[in-house]
């Protein structure tokens, strides 16, 4: 018998329809507890719960009285799993940086909302791997755990960045930087949208040589040895991080609404670690729905670092922060970042949606708490404790697939204010904005 708006306790959780998604998932992700009081008023937000969760085509919940417990009541979930694993190629043209990737993800992994990860790239800066298997609710409960591995290869364009000439874009160095390293998290949700976190990761870098751009000659390999002194020594780097997050976001059709934090601390170890270093980050965001399917987001970022090594840096000039400016153009140990966007609906075809963005991006970087001279290479730019404010205006396309949160193509171009030059960005598959 279906029951009426009167509240009763929830005694149980049934899936039905042609779902491997388990019962104690579903419960997860629907946030609701075995005793709770539940009426036919929360469905419309458990609906919302679950579609968000991006594991389902359809959705539709009920609640039923048990037979077997007086005044109890069962919540009849009805879902439709979406196809839960993809093997996708990537392109991306970010300036510079163009690469391509094939990645697979699974993310319904034994119907348990469990994440597992595989990408593989080779670009003409960065060639990457990465790996990773995720249980954001172990054995149904609170706690959390992840482990990931990942390499790459960097070939770093440092860049002169005059502090007279913002228009200046000219390279200072290039430098090859390798990266091995792995990492295990543990960590706890204390509600729905807190989780705390702790990680352990290590690392191996080396610095594979620097040279000078204008002296490689393309039809010379000799030329491509080092030119220039290295940033910095080879070493390990291992370091202990600590993770806060904030997340009450909703999803739906390529729109995200609600608020977002990330609060992140990452010490390296004495003893262990060759870098001796600490990085503190601060991410906010908030995005709202506006008239059905427009939205509106405002995300901060505020980094702080002492005594980074190079690979450590904070950066600006990239896809997800200053987009009007070349490839991680600027960089330094402390940073702040704002960002204003709009999105609007511009088609829909079947399961294919076309979104419209307009942007304006503005940040701060630079060196206020460098490493020692012996320690560290720095361009003069760096050392005087100046720093760069920049800002930059632009607009761009997504394309959505499904309800996938993320878009499946992205193109930005973005003019930036002070350097007056205009900037592209494409990435197809794993995007990331």
């Amino acid at each position: 018998m279906i029951l009426l708006a009167v509240a009763s306790v929830l005694v149980g959780v049934q899936v039905e329809g042609p779902s491997k998604t388990t019962e104690r998932t579903v419960a997860q992700l629907a946030h609701v507890d075995i005793g709770q009081q539940i009426s036919e008023a929360d469905l419309p937000l458990i609906t919302t719960y679950l579609t968000s969760s991006q594991l389902f085509e359809k959705v539709d919940v009920r609640l039923e009285k048990s037979d077997a417990v007086p005044d109890g009541v069962i919540l009849y979930a009805t879902l439709d799993d979406k196809h839960s694993w993809v093997i996708a190629p990537t392109l991306y043209l970010l300036g510079a940086a163009k690469a391509v990737g094939v990645g697979f993800g699974e993310n319904n992994f034994r119907g348990e909302n469990q994440k597992f990860l595989l990408y593989g790239q080779l670009g003409e800066i960065t060639s990457q791997f990465f790996a990773a298997f995720l249980d954001p609710a172990w054995r149904g409960g609170k706690w959390t755990w992840r482990v990931d591995a990942f390499a790459y290869h960097r070939n770093n364009n440092e860049y002169v960045n005059p502090h007279d000439d913002a228009t200046n874009a000219d390279l200072a160095a290039i430098h090859g930087t390798s990266f091995i390293g792995a990492g295990a998290l543990l960590g706890y949700r204390f509600k729905w949208w807190l989780i705390g976190d702790m990680r352990l990761r290590g690392a191996y870098v080396w610095y594979r040589g620097s040279f000078a751009p204008e002296e490689v000659d393309d039809n010379d390999p000799e030329t491509q040895g080092p030119r220039v002194p290295v940033p910095n020594q080879d070493g390990r780097d291992i370091s202990i991080q600590a993770h806060l997050v904030v997340d009450r976001r909703q999803f739906r059709d390529g729109v995200t609404w609600g608020p977002y934090a990330q609060f992140t601390l990452d010490k390296s170890i004495p003893g262990l670690d060759d870098y001796g270093y600490f990085i503190s980050n601060l991410r906010v965001q908030y995005a709202w729905k506006l008239f059905g399917e427009h939205q509106l987001e405002l995300r901060s970022y505020l980094g702080w670092g002492y005594h980074l090594p190079f690979h450590e840096d904070f950066t600006l000039g990239a896809a997800t922060d200053l987009r009007g400016y070349a490839y991680e153009q600027f960089r330094g140990d402390t940073r702040l970042l704002g960002r204003v966007e709009y999105s609007v609906p511009v088609a829909r075809y079947k399961f294919i949606r076309l979104r419209a963005v307009g942007f304006f991006d503005s940040g701060y970087i630079g060196f206020h708490q460098p490493r020692d001279p012996g320690e560290r290479l720095y361009q003069p730019s760096q050392l005087n404790g100046n720093g760069w404010f920049r800002n930059d205006v632009g607009g761009g396309i997504r394309i959505y697939v499904g309800a996938i949160v993320l878009p499946l193509v992205g193109v930005d171009v973005a003019y930036g204010i002070e350097g007056k030059e205009p900037q592209l960005y494409l990435q197809i598959g794993l995007t990331d904005f």
